[in-house]
């Protein structure tokens, strides 16, 4: 096989393009089902464990040149069209395997959007856990597949306020972007919810408790968390208005 055509697998092929990215010391991090796998040792063990479509990465504005010319090296082709268009997503194709590799620049903005300009050099290879997870729970209709992500990250990481263990979830770093957008608290909040219905309604290979507990720990915080003025305004007009965006994923 080539040194520069891209793995069939799509975890080996995600490890391929970070340590390719360290090489040329570009910032680049994994998001997505392949980051779960890297984060979460229940993510690979039934009934959790599942296949990947697609490789997803993040990355900085100041080295999207450097991460285009990385990808096509890499035996990639930059969907230009889609790159121009979008401010914060790069997309590249796999002719190989028939398969996209995305970039999310800067910002994850899909249901939900919020910062990940000043989080991205917190972990290696993966954002931080508490991303990782949100970007789960950001989803509005969320699927089976999204619900044992999330059971399983869950499962795998404690769950406490102002943890800097990035083998721990920091609820106060989620409870605090939920605070400040309404939107955001209401699909985190139902995510939560149709997790714990999961948990509840399955059984599953897990510390069931457990997970009960950190889910029950994670909601307490948001729920606590005092809330701003931006929030108590949209939350007057609640679900009369859409709260969420429907991305185009491509």
């Amino acid at each position: 096989m080539s040194q520069t055509e891209p793995r069939s697998d799509p975890i080996e092929e995600a490890e391929r393009v970070i340590e390719r990215a360290d090489e040329r010391g570009l910032t680049v991090r994994l998001i997505g089902g392949t980051a779960i796998n890297r984060h979460s040792e229940t993510a690979r063990e039934e009934p959790f464990k599942r296949g990947y479509r697609d490789v997803d990465f993040v990355g900085r504005r100041e080295e999207e040149e450097e991460m285009t010319d990385l990808m096509l090296d890499l035996g990639y082709e930059a969907n230009e069209r889609f790159n121009t268009m979008r401010r914060f997503r790069l997309e590249f194709f796999d002719p190989v395997n028939d398969r996209k590799a995305d970039y999310v620049i800067d910002r994850f903005d899909f249901c939900h959007a919020w910062g990940l300009r000043d989080r991205i050099d917190i972990d290696h290879p993966t954002v931080p856990i508490e991303d990782l997870l949100l970007s789960k729970l950001q989803i509005v209709e969320v699927s089976d597949r999204d619900v044992r992500d999330i059971v399983a990250m869950v499962t795998d990481h404690p769950i406490e306020p102002g943890s800097d263990d990035t083998e721990v979830v920091d609820s106060a770093y989620v409870a605090g972007l939920c605070a400040d957008d309404w939107g955001l608290w209401r699909t985190v909040t139902y995510s939560l919810d149709r997790v714990r219905e999961y948990v509840e309604s399955n059984d599953l290979p897990i510390d069931e408790s457990e997970v009960l507990s950190r889910l029950d720990a994670l909601r307490s915080e948001i729920d606590d968390h005092p809330k701003s003025l931006r929030w108590k305004l949209r939350s007057i007009v609640g679900e009369h208005k859409q709260w969420y965006k429907r991305p185009e994923l491509g």
